[in-house]
């Protein structure tokens, strides 16, 4: 097996690279649709297509009373999702996206994603502030995280793990940071997921790089929900969503990257505005 280097650099402002030494990150969009019947709990796997690798994963498409109570790496190429729809509730349905991304035929460098991933406990009403840290060489795209729920329930029945919520779920070149609201009068346990990413090329090729970009855009949230839109620059790609809740009357009802874009929903019952910051991890490969 021939020798790899390590082909990574992160910006923290857009690179300017002339059209002629730019190359592509191919971006595609994998959606699946689940059917959620009211009193149930369902999974749902969404994977990438040959020679692609997951970026990140999230609700494209969300249903009001529909609880997410996991979403977490699933190999290199997939993302994994688990969704509960109590009783009472309508029969729902729920899209989800995987944000798959390779690079340019022509090129000789690839994605490698390395996933990882913590257990924290968060104490009765609460708000807990987690970190995870990406390797060495590597930035932070994907993330998710899984609610430790009561076994030997039939249907669903929303109990106090539901009554965790993640306010916070931001990318820094180092890695994650979360925070986490535990609104019951329970501890709870939650593990937390994140994807992180780096560019490999063939020792002795064209030096290549896949530069990444980390953008907070503040937005200003009024009462009742809401999608808000940002994008990357032009030349570059989404490779993952995150966000921080300013409010505790905000919520966040799904949060997604699809193609050059982030997607985020929110619900606002604040009487005037309310504040959020949006995360926007890009992408782009160009030569150095």
């Amino acid at each position: 097996m021939g020798k790899w280097v390590i082909a990574l650099v992160a910006v923290a402002a857009a690179l300017v690279a002339p059209s002629s030494l730019a190359q592509v990150v191919l971006s595609k969009s994998v959606f699946h649709t689940v059917v959620l019947p009211s009193n149930t709990i369902r999974s749902v796997l969404v994977s990438c297509p040959r020679g692609y690798v997951a970026a990140s994963a999230g609700i494209s498409n969300p249903a009001p009373g529909v609880t997410l109570l996991s979403i977490r790496p699933w190999g290199v190429a997939g993302y994994r999702f688990r969704f509960g729809n109590p009783a009472g509730n309508a029969d729902r349905q729920v899209t989800v996206v995987a944000a798959c991304r390779s690079l340019a035929f022509k090129s000789a460098a690839r994605l490698k994603v390395t996933p990882v991933q913590m257990k924290v406990k968060v104490a009765a009403r609460q708000l807990k502030p987690a970190a995870l840290s990406c390797p060495s060489n590597t930035l932070p795209a994907g993330w998710g995280h899984e609610i430790a729920l009561a076994h030997g329930a039939r249907g669903y029945v929303p109990g106090p793990a539901t009554r965790v919520s993640l306010r916070t779920v931001s990318m820094d070149l180092g890695g994650f940071s979360f925070s986490l609201r535990n609104s019951g009068t329970k501890a709870q346990s939650v593990t937390l997921y994140g994807t992180c990413l780096t560019a490999l090329r063939p020792a002795g090729t064209s030096r290549e790089r896949l530069h990444v970009r980390i953008t907070t855009f503040p937005v200003i949230l009024q009462p009742g929900s809401r999608r808000v839109v940002r994008s990357c620059a032009t030349g570059w790609v989404s490779l993952a969503a995150g966000y921080v809740l300013r409010s505790p009357a905000t919520t966040i009802d799904g949060a997604a990257a699809i193609g050059a874009s982030g997607h985020w929903w929110f619900a606002s019952g604040e009487k005037g505005q309310s504040t959020a910051d949006l995360k926007l991890v890009c992408a782009r490969l160009s030569r150095a």
